[in-house]
């Protein structure tokens, strides 16, 4: 990587140290098990012979995102962009994709065996947006960090289905949404169009409220919706912005890191 203003060298040494802080309490903080009444999700009905239909339906929203976003990383300002910043993009939406199959497969017959199929490809997109995100800031040329974080987050899915203790896996998820917030405040990117990436985060954190009151969901709109549905195409949403993001974005003429 290229050398960095000692400021911005200072800041990207902090938000290291919070990942290693992070990391190290996911390794010996007190596990915390799956809990079963997670896969009791307030829309079961079944149509078209599918079961589950609405939870299973919406994750065509992922596969739609996926592929916009695949699409848009063919466009020439996405193909200028670094090595390390393009790959990762590159592997969340293809994570994207990926997580339509596995969260289909898992809704459609709920059980922790087939969340981790759920989980695995999920990791594959926020982990991969973690080092994309860095990377464009801080002049990543090695692939190296992209693989670390990636082979970190699918890692704690394992860890989690063969100890059954996934506080890494939320760890993962919630430390790598805090980085990214860190490092859209106190590191500089030479792309416009940054400012997308709070409606995606906000698309990100309605889908976790949804998903939280899903069956009030369910139950105020009289069953048209369950609240895990709209979570799935909440989520997606986000991927609206970065797609948008990367589509619109230009190299800053008078940008100085």
């Amino acid at each position: 990587m290229t050398p960095l203003p000692s400021m911005l060298r200072r800041r990207a040494y902090a938000l290291a140290l919070l990942g290693v802080v992070l990391l190290v309490l996911a390794c010996v903080l007190p596990p915390v098990a799956q809990p079963q009444d997670y896969h009791d999700f307030a829309d079961k009905r079944a149509w078209l012979g599918i079961p589950n239909f609405g939870n299973v339906a919406s994750n065509i929203a992922f596969l739609l995102a996926g592929l916009a976003g695949l699409a848009v990383m063919r466009t020439p300002a996405v193909r200028a962009m670094g090595l390390a910043s393009r790959y990762g993009y590159d592997l969340m939406f293809l994570g994207l994709l990926l997580t339509a199959f596995g969260s289909s497969y898992y809704h459609w017959a709920p059980s922790d065996a087939r969340l981790v199929w759920d989980r695995l490809p999920m990791t594959v997109v926020f982990m991969p947006l973690l080092a994309a995100t860095f990377a464009e800031r801080l002049h990543w040329r090695s692939l190296l960090p992209l693989l670390v974080l990636t082979l970190l987050g699918i890692g704690s899915v394992v860890y989690w289905k063969f100890s059954g203790n996934f506080l890494p896996y939320l760890m993962a998820q919630a430390g790598s949404i805090l980085l990214i917030l860190l490092a859209l405040a106190w590191l500089p990117t030479p792309w416009t169009g940054r400012r997308l990436m709070i409606p995606a985060l906000a698309c990100y954190a309605f889908a976790f409220v949804c998903e939280r009151l899903d069956a009030q969901i369910f139950q105020l709109t009289g069953g048209a919706i369950s609240g895990h549905s709209i979570k799935h195409l909440g989520a997606a949403a986000a991927f609206y912005f970065i797609w948008r993001m990367l589509k619109q974005q230009r190299l800053k003429t008078d940008f100085n890191s």
